[in-house]
């Protein structure tokens, strides 16, 4: 019976070292699972603040972008300002630059449609950073939840396994989040070329305008040249002439050159062109100005009597009067070479009533309105074209 008691006590000491063992191993497997959970969550922290901290990045370079645009958009619309009032001082070219000038509109609505993109980009990944965010904070609320129940002691193996799945979701999810992050970035980057393309072309865009606009100076400063020189030459000759100061025309009575309704020089309009017409000329032609000059042009005007039809046919016979007069062998004023250089350069051109002079109080002047005027054009047709040329070129780029 002894010998039976002493196995019996045997037998239970090894049931008591075996659960001992047993309850040993599974601390030691809480413990890994919690220290796992840990260095989960810190893995999921630092990355975390990783993206963030290049989302920022991000974000300031994209700030520092836009305000180089902003700068350089001022700079542009500074540009447009002084292109225009130098175009206030060339009324003969007021339409075309005006079509330019919506040309370059429509290219800064463009470069503003591409800032509008790039700040929906922003917003979009402004959104995605509020869902990492509230992710976040949902799994940190989790893991408080994980962290009380630890400390409680009372998580049964089938809670511990539903959290990990649970976390292994959010972790997914996360996942998830920063490949749509990568993707955005991505997007970001291209739009940032595209955007950096589009102001390289708004640069050359306005060195070529600037260029132009130097030409257009030039051609300024040569025309109030040329106006000046006139003043001074009629002055010095004793003829009493009225030279506009904005486009040096000369304006002429209708009356000194045909009587009403017709269309025959009277003697005291061709005395009138024998003083008038040699010091216009050779002005115009003399060193330094004739290179720049192209045309000279005969307006003839009349006042609102009759039909538009019949003035324009009036209108148009008396310019071509005044040509035909200066270009024959009975006018004395210019020598038979002056003659031939003034024939490839003079026109004569009707206007009917289309520029009528008006009164103080609104009312037409005809006596006014019935005139003859001498005009010259400056050689910026090719200017011109070049500008046209320029606007259309960058239309047809492609948008960014």
């Amino acid at each position: 019976m002894l010998a039976k008691r002493k196995k019996r006590h045997v037998a239970s000491s090894n049931n008591n070292a075996y659960w001992m063992s047993y309850s040993d191993m599974m601390a030691a497997l809480l413990l890994m699972f919690i220290l796992l959970l840990f260095l989960s969550f810190n893995r999921y922290l630092s990355l975390q603040e990783t993206k963030q901290a290049e989302l920022a990045e991000k974000e300031t370079q994209l700030t520092e972008q836009e305000d180089a645009l902003t700068a350089a958009r001022e700079e542009l619309a500074r540009q447009q300002e002084e292109l225009l009032s130098v175009r206030t001082l060339l009324n003969t070219k007021q339409l075309e630059l005006g079509q330019q000038q919506l040309e370059l509109d429509n290219k800064t609505s463009a470069l503003k449609k591409s800032e509008d993109e790039l700040s929906a980009s922003q917003q979009s990944l402004a959104d995605k950073q509020a869902e990492l965010e509230q992710s976040l904070a949902q799994l940190i609320l989790q893991q408080a939840k994980i962290e009380e129940q630890e400390r409680l002691l009372a998580l049964s193996q089938d809670e511990i396994d539903d959290a990990k799945a649970q976390l292994d979701a959010y972790s997914a999810q996360l996942d998830q989040f920063s490949s749509e992050l990568e993707q955005r970035q991505i997007l970001l980057s291209a739009k940032d070329a595209e955007l950096l393309t589009e102001k390289l072309r708004v640069t050359d865009l306005e060195t070529l305008l600037n260029k132009q606009a130097a030409q257009i100076d030039e051609l300024v400063g040569v025309r109030a040249r040329i106006i000046e020189q006139l003043r001074d030459a009629f002055a010095q000759k004793g003829v009493e002439v009225n030279v506009d100061t904005q486009t040096g025309a000369i304006t002429l009575k209708d009356a000194v050159f045909f009587d009403t309704n017709k269309a025959v020089l009277k003697p005291e309009g061709r005395a009138v062109l024998e003083q008038i017409i040699p010091v216009y000329f050779r002005t115009l032609m003399s060193d330094g100005n004739g290179e720049y000059v192209s045309e000279i042009i005969i307006e003839g005007h009349t006042d609102s009597d009759g039909t538009y039809a019949h003035n324009l046919d009036l209108s148009q016979r008396r310019a071509l009067a005044v040509v035909t007069f200066c270009l024959d062998d009975s006018f004395n004023g210019l020598t038979k070479e002056e003659k031939l250089q003034l024939r490839d350069m003079i026109t004569a051109n009707g206007r009917s009533e289309s520029q009528l002079i008006y009164n103080a109080d609104g009312t037409e002047n005809k006596e006014a309105s019935r005139r003859v005027e001498i005009k010259f054009r400056l050689k910026d047709s090719e200017m011109i074209d070049s500008m046209q040329n320029i606007f259309s070129s960058s239309e047809a780029q492609p948008q960014g």
